[in-house]
C-alpha cells in the first residue's frame, strides 16, 4: 500500500482523475485504485531520478523542463513529450498572465522613474494646499463614529466612607 506520507501523491486527487476519465457506470475496486496510486508515485519517482541524474550530469543544482524530457525520453517515454511539452507552455502563458494580473492589481505597471515622478508631483501638491491654507482631503475610508458619551457619574457612589 502506499503511504500518504512525504513523497506520494495525494490519494484524493489521482481518485478524482480516475474517476473523472472513466466512462460513466464504471466503477473501480478500493484495490485498483491503490494500485494506480502506486504506479503514479513510482512514475513520478523515476522520471524525477532520471531528471536529476541528467541535471546533474550537466553540472545544474535546479532540474529544468528539458531534463524532465530528457528523462522521459531515456526511460522511453518519448510518447509522453509532447503532451507534457504542450502542458509546459500552457502553465508558462498561465503563469505570465497571473504575473501581470498581480502586477497591475499591485499599481506596479509604471517605471520608477514614472513612480518617482508621481511621487514628486503630489507631494508639490500637498506643499501647495498646505501653504494656501486650504484644508487637508478627507480621509479614505468610511467615517469613524465617535465614542458613546460616557454616563453620568453618581456623586453619592462614587464617595467612599
Amino acid at each position: 500500500m502506499a503511504d500518504d506520507g512525504e513523497g506520494s501523491l495525494p490519494k484524493a486527487t489521482v481518485a478524482k482523475m480516475i474517476s473523472e476519465r472513466l466512462p460513466p457506470g464504471l466503477k473501480l475496486t478500493a484495490e485498483v485504485k491503490e494500485m494506480i496510486l502506486e504506479a503514479c508515485n513510482e512514475f513520478v519517482q523515476c522520471v524525477s531520478s532520471e531528471a536529476n541524474e541528467i541535471s546533474t550530469k550537466e553540472n545544474k543544482s535546479t532540474i529544468m523542463p528539458e531534463h524532465v524530457v530528457g528523462a522521459l525520453e531515456s526511460l522511453d517515454f518519448a510518447s509522453y513529450v509532447e503532451t507534457v511539452s504542450a502542458a509546459m507552455l500552457e502553465m508558462k502563458e498561465e503563469g505570465k498572465e497571473l504575473r501581470a494580473e498581480k502586477k497591475k492589481k499591485k499599481g506596479m505597471q509604471m517605471t520608477p522613474e514614472e513612480a518617482l515622478a508621481m511621487q514628486q508631483k503630489m507631494f508639490a501638491e500637498a506643499k501647495a494646499r498646505y501653504e494656501s491654507g486650504e484644508p487637508a482631503a478627507a480621509p479614505a475610508g468610511p467615517p469613524v463614529a465617535a465614542p458613546p458619551p460616557e454616563p453620568p457619574v453618581d456623586a453619592q457612589a462614587g464617595s467612599l466612607e
